[in-house]
């Protein structure tokens, strides 16, 4: 355990546990994505047509290509966020670049997503993603750094 932690965890900084649990919500849901990254492209097929986005480009490799480039991306930042949960103390500067960078290529993603006619609910998904759960993180973020800050100028 990192002296930080355990200031943190002596102080009962009221933050660390919602900030973790936001940042394991988000990996959790993230790291579901492993699973289009390897299913049949078949299946691929089946849910883009249950979307009401027609049939999906079987014979186009690289939309499979990308739709399983887009799967593993997703799970793998799923993943990360997972890591960063362990210690959100000690990963505070990378739980910030997650926070921006997501809020960021998310907010441009939404945009590009409404741009193309990407069906209501998915842009919806994605807003509410983006803009509710980032800032969300980044409240939490913020308390457990102003705590951190107060710990530290007791002692």
């Amino acid at each position: 355990m990192s002296d930080v932690q355990a200031k943190s965890e002596s102080h009962g900084n009221p933050a660390v546990q919602p900030l973790q649990r936001l940042m394991r919500w988000f990996g959790l849901l993230c790291v579901i994505a492993f699973f289009p990254f390897v299913m049949p492209v078949s299946w691929m097929n089946w849910c883009h047509q249950q979307l009401d986005l027609g049939s999906f480009p079987t014979d186009k490799p690289i939309a499979i290509y990308l739709a399983r480039s887009t799967s593993a991306l997703c799970g793998l930042y799923g993943t990360f966020a997972l890591v960063l949960a362990t210690d959100v103390v000690k990963y505070q500067r990378l739980i910030l670049f997650h926070i921006f960078g997501l809020f960021t290529i998310g907010s441009i993603g939404t945009l590009l997503a409404y741009q193309c006619g990407m069906p209501t609910f998915w842009i919806l998904t994605d807003w509410f993603g983006i803009m509710l759960i980032c800032p969300w993180k980044y409240v939490y973020y913020r308390r457990m750094m102003c705590w951190e800050g107060m710990a530290n100028n007791v002692e």
